[in-house]
């Protein structure tokens, strides 16, 4: 397996996988399988991924075969993150790990099977960046702006009695428009361990001024600093806990047919999704 999405890591040329497509494929299905309904208006409304996954990557060395990071909400900044991992393969049955991440004042239900998730709050807990230029006016040199804030900070989790130093994706996982304020702009970053996504940090602009918030993507302690200060920490989040903030389950499940199958072809989804 050679997906690594987002792995900026120096490595050889990989053989092309002719499986990645029927994969995905199969990776969206699972994701179908999970109900989202947003609660932030007066009626109930349905809440949708955006198609493609913000990150996807294998990780053989830990026996992860595909795992998928995927947004929730279309527009604006994500309303929560979901992501589904692959493992402990044999023949067509897996070990799925899901993830649920909620980010800023959540508003929504979700349901997997019997379980459902409705967060009474989230991890975004926005602070403004000290000592930083104003946001500029293009949107380009704005992207240059936030990359250069996101390398102020440094991030690391305990793995046993192990401290492991995270490293910063270069390029982020996200772009978006928090508000409709002139210069508004948003981006979201991913610390990782290897190829596997760890900690996300989230840059804004209100149009004035720069702030930024963490989330978790791993069920593991994290700590972040900025210029050396210790600016966040996250226990080790609840598993399959209905009202936490990040909780995570996990299931066997067995996987389509197709899931091998170089010449499978997906359908092309409709145009209004």
């Amino acid at each position: 397996m050679s997906i690594a999405f987002g792995d900026d890591r120096p490595s050889d040329k990989k053989p092309i996988d002719k499986t990645s497509a029927s994969r995905l494929r199969a990776v969206r299905q699972i994701m179908g399988q999970i109900t989202m309904t947003s609660m932030a208006g007066d009626m109930p409304q349905p809440l949708e991924l955006k198609p493609d996954p913000l990150l996807r990557y294998s990780d053989p060395t830990r026996g992860i075969l595909d795992s998928v990071v995927f947004r929730v909400g279309t527009k604006g900044r994500p309303v929560a993150l979901i992501s589904a991992e692959l493992y402990g393969r044999n023949g067509q049955q897996f070990l799925l790990n899901h993830e649920f991440i909620a980010l800023y004042e959540p508003k929504f239900m979700m349901k997997r099977d019997v379980f459902v998730w409705q967060p009474t709050q989230g991890n975004l807990v926005f602070q403004e960046v000290p000592a930083t230029e104003a946001p500029v006016e293009t949107p380009r040199l704005r992207l240059t702006q936030m990359r250069r804030l996101a390398e102020q900070f440094s991030s690391s989790q305990m793995v046993g009695k192990s401290k492991i130093i995270l490293r910063l994706m270069p390029a982020p996982l996200d772009r978006y428009e928090p508000s409709d304020k002139n210069r508004a702009d948003g981006a979201l970053f991913a610390f990782a361990w290897g190829v596997n996504p760890e900690a996300a940090l989230f840059i804004e602009s209100d149009g004035l001024k720069w702030y930024y918030a963490w989330a978790p993507l791993s069920s593991a302690p994290l700590e972040a600093t900025l210029n050396d200060a210790t600016v966040w920490q996250c226990p080790p989040p609840p598993h399959e806990d209905p009202v936490a903030p990040y909780t995570s389950i996990h299931r066997r499940l067995t996987v389509p047919d197709y899931f091998d199958d170089p010449e499978s072809e997906e359908k092309p989804r409709s145009p209004d999704r």
